[in-house]
């Protein structure tokens, strides 16, 4: 563990990164999924239930776009290979070596903000 606080999604808590608006409520609502670059990074927002759920924009097995995966409850399916990460813990169900990196998010009223 990082010694960073915890959000209650599991997710580090923001530290000496800044939050980041990387969109909104109401777009993620209307496609489910979508990109933004935080700090330089690709980050992948996804809309798990009433949940919002930011993680690294390319899959860990082999860079494929991540956000363009299917979602089944808090599954996400890599469109390239089919690895399945879990959106609530990172873990990847094929292969306990990959990780899906998640960020701290937070809401502002309609507008998501991330940090890296």
């Amino acid at each position: 563990m990082s010694g960073r606080p915890v959000s209650p999604n599991g997710a580090a808590a923001a530290g000496t990164q800044s939050l980041q608006r990387v969109g909104s409520l109401a777009a993620l609502r209307s496609s489910g999924a979508f990109t933004a670059t935080v700090a330089g990074r690709s980050v992948a927002v996804f809309a798990v239930g009433e949940a919002v759920v930011a993680t690294q924009g390319r899959c860990p097995h082999a860079k494929g776009p991540i956000h363009q995966g299917e979602v089944i409850g808090d599954t996400l399916t890599c469109p390239w290979h089919g690895y399945s990460f879990s959106l609530r813990t990172g873990a990847c169900e094929d292969d306990p070596d990959l990780i899906l990196e998640r960020f701290f998010e937070r809401m502002a009223g309609d507008d998501i903000l991330v940090s890296l």
